[in-house]
């Protein structure tokens, strides 16, 4: 005999009139703000919805209609209902609210990288520090960058961290970002709407997306709203550290490691640096060969600063003028630290092709000596940049190997990669308009990468 709630559910069902139904699936539906699907382990993927409804909108796999199950209730903070469901591999076409989404494909031919997304709205002493224009979508561009990312018509997406950057107060004075939402309780909703699920709305339905975790989401900052949403793993309370794992997709792996706790120009509690020593220890275990190590914080990479003694003004909204004189920082200390404590001895194994992250604010490509993995850096998405340099940096040492190429972009945009014969991968770094602003070459342990030619 069925439980008592099922059978009442089941005789009220068939004595509703079908045109009633689909009047209340249509009021459940209405209530959908954003929709996507994830990529979880080994290479599943997971339908995700946000909904302002009171309950969990249908999925429509190949047809077949199929309830959403809840994710997590509305809270204090967070005034919506997220669902979920598993998307069986077979599935071909999914629907959801009258939107039309794509499985996750077994071997993917394009591949966009976005990172630091969000608009920064922070007062500090870097050169990134500051309050964007959040109003302005030629200051703030990551809702250009998502509309190019979809037209571009990737495969698979990789997101790899920073989502929210409205973390202060607009101050008084600046006109940049009055009435803004920041990462505040019960601002926290309009927060992830603004920075993220509004803009972001066209790239989440272009293609199977893969979330990494930033530093912006600690738990002490939007840690609650990414485990709410974004996290691949059942719902939990925000946790400091979470395990690596593997996406297997055929000719490709991706192999993504939660670095967030780390310094980077300073080093990190012994706590911090022997727990990610074991994380690289499973990485390499987990890594099968055309492996991208895929993390917020770079492993090896520069970041520009103010040279001693330079002057530098702020505006009203905390924004530096750039200095004449700039140098060049290592990062990233604990991570570093972490990789020669562990028995890997400060070397990645060879499966390990790339290293692909986020963390600083410029695009880089960064090959090196010691058949050590090139670092690609994607920060471009949205916030605030830091400024290029002219400096050479051949033959720059980080970490006991020596830079042998180096690119070093300030524009907003993306990464799009498709493979090439012999495991080789092409990279164009393309800008708010789709124009390519660099084109790489990935492959045998080494990047390398040519710019347009400028008419003179």
């Amino acid at each position: 005999m069925r439980p008592l709630p099922v059978l009442l559910t089941s005789i009220l069902l068939t004595s509703v009139p079908a045109t009633d139904l689909q009047a209340a699936e249509q009021v459940t539906e209405a209530g959908v703000r954003n929709v996507w699907v994830q990529v979880v382990p080994p290479r599943r993927g997971v339908l995700r919805a946000i909904t302002e409804g009171a309950r969990c909108p249908a999925a429509h796999f190949d047809g077949q209609r199929i309830p959403m199950q809840e994710r997590a209730r509305p809270s204090s903070d967070y005034d919506v209902l997220v669902c979920e469901l598993v998307v069986p591999p077979a599935v071909e076409r999914i629907e959801v609210a009258g939107r039309s989404l794509r499985n996750v494909t077994s071997k993917p031919q394009r591949v966009a990288v976005v990172g630091d997304t969000g608009c920064r709205m922070k007062a500090g002493h870097s050169l990134d520090d500051g309050f964007q224009n959040c109003g302005d979508p030629d200051d703030w561009e990551f809702a250009k960058v998502a509309r190019q990312v979809a037209a571009w018509k990737p495969d698979l997406i990789i997101q790899v961290g920073d989502y929210i950057y409205r973390e202060h107060e607009c101050p008084e004075g600046c006109g940049n970002c009055a009435g803004s939402p920041f990462n505040g309780p019960g601002m926290r909703m309009a927060t992830w709407n603004a920075e993220f699920f509004d803009p972001g709305k066209p790239m989440l339905e272009a293609a199977p997306i893969v979330f990494v975790r930033g530093d912006h989401e600690k738990c002490e900052r939007a840690g609650s709203g990414y485990f709410r949403f974004l996290d691949g793993s059942p719902l939990q309370p925000c946790t400091d550290f979470s395990d690596p794992y593997a996406l297997d997709f055929e000719g490709l792996q991706l192999v993504v490691m939660d670095t967030v706790q780390a310094e980077g120009t300073s080093l990190s509690p012994e706590l911090v640096v022997d727990r990610y020593a074991r994380d690289f220890e499973q990485a390499a275990k987990l890594a099968t060969g055309n492996t991208w190590l895929v993390s917020h914080r770079p492993i090896w990479a520069l970041r520009p600063a103010p040279a001693a003694g330079a002057a530098t003004t702020t505006d009203a909204c905390d924004n530096q003028t750039i200095p004449d004189e700039l140098i060049v920082q290592d990062l990233s200390v604990t991570v570093q630290h972490a990789l020669a404590r562990s028995t890997l001895e400060g070397r990645l194994p060879d499966e390990v092709d790339l290293v692909l992250t986020g963390h600083i604010h410029l695009g880089e490509v960064l090959s090196f000596t010691g058949r050590r993995p090139p670092q690609m850096v994607v920060g471009i998405s949205g916030t605030k940049l830091l400024p290029s340099v002219s400096t050479d940096l051949v033959g720059k040492e980080i970490a006991g190997e020596r830079i042998t190429h180096a690119l070093l972009l300030s524009a907003h945009g993306f990464f799009g990669f498709d493979p090439q014969p012999h495991d080789v991968w092409r990279a164009d770094v393309r800008d708010v308009a789709g124009a390519s602003l660099a084109t790489c070459k990935v492959g045998d342990k080494v990047a390398s990468c040519q710019e347009p030619k400028t008419a003179p």
